[in-house]
């Protein structure tokens, strides 16, 4: 798509909506995308970006986003893998894990999403998940880019050689320290550090009775800091040890760094795809902001705006800037409160506008700060915006045809270096129309006509918008020039078009109306904000009769349009109102019918029931008068049970018909055993074998079934529910053995000793949460017990002391532990806590 002239985007605003994007991105992949994104004009091209930004929307306003995270970019690091043997940083090995763990989070979750975003879907599917390079590198490097101790078996021995050397390093300073505070020696009372090695500090003339090496002296010559002999050795030692625990760790950096090498062509492609997601989470964010759709799209026919509103405007409203906008804004200067994107769909004027079927050109006229800018804005950002795949601020209906070139004529383009004015500009950007256009173009020219002398102005204006009229250039013109409202009314093609007035409040109410020529109310306005009566008659005379005439009459025009559309509007709030009623009727009666179906229901069941315990008692009373061979006694007795049934009968029937009267009441939701509770183990198959506690049992009769809890002689205690009842042995029948006990271990699965090799000796937990924190330090000091290891270290800075004692908070309650301290004073201090686990 060719715009023209070069900085057509900023005229229309699109650097804002690129600006907007840009800040929704959350990766540099993303970034970079969208600040190289194009407007295109094939419709082929524009589709699938439209359809994932669409689905990102959804997906943010069913509040389940997609998981695009924040990531380095890793893409340098990749090209330095090229040669064989090159390694990559312990930081950027951190990065790579991070990169994967996006990756695969991405991966996982699209996965899910094939059926309600098969776009994103299909994207997802170009992601590679490499679990075992991210395993390995997150059991090789830690959060801070830092190899871990337990990276390797030898790591893991050289540190803890290393912490041992350390500590005895310790105790012989602290003996020489104690030795020359006994001899008056020292000058303070607690050792320091000095080039990197352990010193106390003692008096210049008593240097030479303490047995070491002078390793400084201070400022003033009084006090020489003395590396006591013992240490010395020591301190040789534990320098061997950092160096072979440097060659080691540059050992695990190369192995990683091959693996990551090897999968480097598949992580490559896999940051494409994540450079896609992005660019289509950043425009469905934008999406959900302005409360867009995904429109129609089209190369050719006409294009259609529905419900359309600014989206710079509808971004500048609801960032709370140019509240009460009455300057050139199409927003109503309400103040408007709430969310801000509901605010900006509120405040913004919607704006309905068809171009490219009856007629390819629109004329706009109306007062200045009407609107009409925005309106011409609009139709051009909203071609920018669909050419570049993303949704717009619209109602359903919309259709978007996607031009091949778009030319902007809006805005003063005067230079003074190029000795260019105003209208020299204009006409400039006239000749290159002229030239190019066609029936694939959409031109937007701002005030045509403006810039010279009115009627020559007025008279070129018309002559170019004949021509691309003519040509079936989509074109739309805003001007103050009347000649060019006869021109539009007089022109197969050409329409007018107006921002609509209010004659009575004087301003403006910023909805478009296709069809009408609109007045400037230069006369109204004029006389609204004080200007001399005389001085406004004067002029309305200069203008003459016939022009000031047909200014009234194109403001009566509009009067009784607004007033038209106020019926209109009145009309179709009153068919809503009757809509909803009706509605509300119809889901009443079906209600009404829905409970009568079930009363007559549970009415007949109850009369069924009925007949069959009648039926039931007749024939019990009829056979014991048959056994009983009629007695008197046992005919009485079944006469009783007769007339029992009688009155049965007749009170279960009056409730029926009490039952038929008034609504179904509702039925209470569950309860503690029934029927649903018992079917499953009313039909299960009986299990051979005595019954024994723990045993899965049914209660013969009425289908219930538990666990026997105790067996006490002929009878046993059963669970049900919440409940235990005692039932006799020869009731019950077994249906299951005895249930599975399963123990679950804190961490998941079962709990094995972790080799001392693999234990972790340190954490380092500064910048954590106090939450995030305290779960770690129960992981790490659980690895060190189940490893081992005699003591740990639990890095968590000074600061406030809140993270520090909390932990220690926690360490104090538990009772595997032998204790904790703080750590020696060139640890750490009370900067580290040192917990004794043996």
């Amino acid at each position: 798509m060719q715009l023209h002239p070069a900085d057509a985007e900023a005229r229309l605003g699109f650097d804002t909506i690129r600006a907007r994007l840009l800040a929704h991105a959350r990766t540099p992949y993303g970034r970079e995308k969208l600040e190289a994104l194009q407007p295109v004009a094939d419709v082929d091209a524009v589709a699938a970006p439209l359809a994932r930004a669409g689905e990102m929307q959804s997906a943010v306003a069913s509040g389940s986003p997609v998981p695009v995270r924040e990531t380095a970019d890793i893409r340098a690091t990749l090209r330095r893998l090229g040669p064989k043997g090159s390694r990559v940083s312990g930081e950027e090995l951190a990065d790579v894990r991070h990169t994967l763990e996006t990756l695969r989070a991405l991966h996982d979750d699209l996965h899910g999403r094939q059926r309600h975003a098969p776009a994103l879907w299909q994207i997802g599917q170009r992601v590679v998940v490499i679990k075992a390079l991210e395993d390995r590198i997150f059991r090789t490097i830690d959060e801070n880019g830092e190899v871990r101790d337990d990276a390797s078996p030898e790591l893991s021995r050289l540190a803890r050689a290393i912490q041992n050397a350390e500590g005895q390093v310790r105790s012989a300073v602290q003996r020489a320290l104690r030795e020359a505070t006994a001899q008056g020696w020292a000058t303070e009372d607690q050792p320091t550090i000095r080039g990197g090695r352990a010193v106390i500090p003692v008096r210049a003339e008593a240097k030479r009775k303490i047995k070491g090496f002078v390793q400084d002296v201070s400022s003033t010559g009084q006090t020489v800091f003395v590396e006591p002999a013992a240490a010395v050795e020591i301190n040789n030692e534990i320098r061997e040890l950092q160096v072979a625990r440097g060659y080691e760790i540059e050992r695990i950096l190369a192995e990683v760094s091959a693996h990551l090498r090897h999968h480097r062509p598949e992580i490559e492609r896999s940051l494409e795809a994540l450079a896609t997601l992005d660019a289509a989470h950043a425009a469905g964010r934008l999406a959900h902001d302005l409360g867009a759709i995904v429109p129609e799209v089209a190369s050719a026919g006409a294009m259609r705006l529905v419900g359309a509103r600014n989206p710079v405007l509808m971004l500048h409203v609801a960032s709370g800037e140019g509240r009460g906008g009455k300057e050139a804004s199409g927003a109503r200067g309400s103040e408007a409160a709430g969310e801000p994107a509901a605010r900006a769909a509120r405040d913004v004027v919607p704006l309905d506008l068809s171009l490219g079927d009856e007629h390819v050109t629109l004329v706009v006229t109306g007062p200045n700060a009407g609107g009409k800018s925005v309106a011409l804005k609009t139709v051009g950002l909203f071609a920018l915006m669909g050419a570049c795949g993303l949704p717009v601020p619209a109602a359903p209906g919309t259709r978007l045809v996607l031009p091949t070139r778009i030319f902007v004529d809006v805005g003063d383009r005067q230079s003074i270096e190029d000795d260019l004015s105003t209208f020299t500009s204009h006409l400039q950007t006239m000749r290159r129309v002229l030239e190019e256009a066609d029936e694939r173009s959409l031109v937007l020219i701002d005030e045509a006509g403006t810039g010279t002398d009115p009627a020559e102005g007025g008279a070129i204006a018309e002559s170019v918008l004949r021509r691309l009229t003519q040509r079936r250039a989509m074109t739309v013109a805003t001007t103050h020039v009347g000649a060019l409202k006869a021109f539009a009314h007089d022109t197969p093609g050409a329409e007018n078009a107006s921002m609509e007035f209010s004659r009575q409040r004087l301003e403006p109410t910023y909805r478009f109306q296709t069809g009408i020529p609109g007045s400037s109310y230069a006369f109204e306005i004029a006389r609204r904000v004080g200007l001399d009566g005389p001085v406004i008659d004067e002029a309305r005379a200069k203008v003459g009769e016939s022009a000031a005439r047909l200014e009234d009459l194109l403001a009566e025009a509009e009067s009784r349009a607004e007033e038209a559309e106020r019926t209109r509007a009145e009309a179709e709030i009153q068919l809503k109102e009757a809509n909803r009623v009706r509605a509300d009727y119809e889901q009443r009666l079906e209600k009404h019918r829905a409970e009568r179906d079930a009363i007559k229901a549970a009415a007949l069941a109850d009369a069924d029931s009925i007949l069959r315990d009648a039926n039931a008692a007749v024939e019990r009373a009829v056979r014991e008068i048959k056994e009983a061979e009629a007695e008197k006694e046992a005919t009485q007795l079944a006469r009783q049970r007769l007339a029992e049934t009688k009155e049965t009968v007749q009170r279960r029937s009056r409730n029926v018909d009490k039952r038929r009267k008034r609504r179904a009441p509702s039925t209470p939701g569950g309860a503690l055993l029934g029927p649903a509770s018992g079917a499953k183990a009313a039909g299960a198959p009986a299990s051979s074998g005595p019954i024994a506690v723990g045993d899965q049992v049914r209660i013969d009769g009425n289908g219930a079934s538990g666990e026997v809890l105790e067996l006490t002689g002929k009878e046993a205690v059963i669970a049900l529910g919440a409940l235990t009842s005692r039932v006799k042995l020869k009731r019950l029948t077994k249906v299951g053995g005895r249930k599975e006990q399963k123990v679950f271990v804190k961490g998941g699965g079962a709990h094995e000793p972790l080799p001392i090799t693999r234990a972790r000796v340190k954490v380092d937990l500064r910048g954590q949460r106090v939450e995030d924190a305290l779960q770690e330090v129960e992981r790490f000091v659980d690895e060190g017990i189940a490893a081992g290891l005699p003591s740990v270290e639990i890095l968590h800075g000074k600061g406030t002391g809140a993270l520090r004692q909390a932990i220690q908070n926690q360490l104090a309650r538990r009772r595997d532990i032998v204790g904790f301290e703080a750590a020696e004073w060139d640890q750490g201090g009370d900067g580290v806590t040192v917990v004794r686990l043996a």
